[in-house]
């Protein structure tokens, strides 16, 4: 079992190295199964197609950009001090919002009942930031003594987890009701720099001490190692759609996909409040008789499935 899984790990790796100058993070659009890329050493937001075709999406983005995040049809994204946002379907910049950060670089979003909040380190001020989405306002929700890096909001155990810079380097959950921090686990490694999960609460982690992503349980009691040989592993994403890890490499310009399907008996069942409100194929057809179907609630996420007749 072990030797099949090392085949599914490398054997699906695929790299593409033009025109990618510094990406340092990485996100999944589910309606078009394209990829954007955040091209930081040159100011540029880069669309990966389905059919590996590469092009600019946004320009002259001024500092970075760094994290991103997918709400809805907007790309928000961090850019030094200022929380920007494109609509991917045209490219227009909705969003220039000013956070007074120093140097933004993780985000995630946290969904209750249809209000969306973002969550935002500030690597530099060592700082955690909310932003709403409906207000359009922000507050500091925390400091740290440590370089706050890559943030995800696990949805199935409702937390926030934080990774950080450093040595010896911890990931914290944040409790966001009392505004404090614990450590789940000082890891080992050093310069943690992404986190994601996949649909069975695993988190995976990249790490520039391994040049690797590695590979944690739902309470971080196990792990292993999912990816090597990487190169300053950045701000990684789990593509929960396709069974994907998709790494950018910001030491040699390249991404990784690696295909790693979790164990779906290990899925947490978690009561829903979301309601569905369209259905439709991957080109946006509401009508279709295709196995293959997207299904868009209206708290703004989407699932899709394959139906077997």
């Amino acid at each position: 079992m072990k030797k099949l899984l090392f085949l599914f790990i490398i054997i699906p790796c695929l790299s593409f190295s033009q025109n990618y100058n510094g990406p340092e993070s990485i996100e999944y659009n589910v309606l078009t199964g394209s990829y954007f890329i955040a091209n930081s050493n040159n100011g540029q937001i880069l669309e990966l197609d389905v059919n590996n075709n590469l092009s600019v999406f946004a320009t002259n983005l001024g500092s970075g950009p760094h994290g991103l995040e997918i709400v809805n049809n907007i790309i928000y994204v961090c850019s030094g001090g200022r929380l920007k946002g494109y609509d991917t379907s045209t490219g227009d910049q909705v969003l220039n919002y000013n956070l007074n950060g120093s140097f933004l670089n993780g985000i995630t979003q946290m969904n209750y009942e249809g209000e969306v909040n973002l969550f935002i380190t500030d690597f530099s001020a060592k700082k955690l930031y909310k932003y709403s989405i409906e207000e359009n306002s922000h507050n500091e929700i925390c400091s740290f003594s440590k370089n706050p890096n890559g943030t995800y909001y696990d949805s199935i155990n409702d937390r926030l987890l934080v990774v950080f810079w450093g040595n010896n380097a911890p990931i914290y959950e944040i409790d966001l009701i009392n505004e404090t921090y614990s450590t789940i686990i000082n890891t080992g490694l050093g310069n943690l720099d992404g986190i994601s999960m996949d649909q069975c609460g695993n988190f995976y982690i990249s790490a520039w001490s391994s040049n690797a992503v590695h590979k944690y349980n739902f309470d971080f009691s196990e792990t292993e190692l999912v990816a090597s040989n990487l190169s300053n592993p950045a701000d990684i994403y789990y593509n929960q759609y396709d069974n994907i890890l998709a790494v950018p490499n910001s030491g040699n310009n390249t991404l990784d996909f690696v295909f790693y399907a979790c164990n779906n008996s290990s899925i947490i069942e978690k009561p829903s409040n979301k309601n569905l409100i369209k259905t439709i194929d991957v080109i946006g057809r509401k009508n279709t008789n295709k196995n293959f179907k997207i299904f868009i609630y209206d708290d703004g996420s989407a699932d899709k499935k394959y139906l077997i007749n």
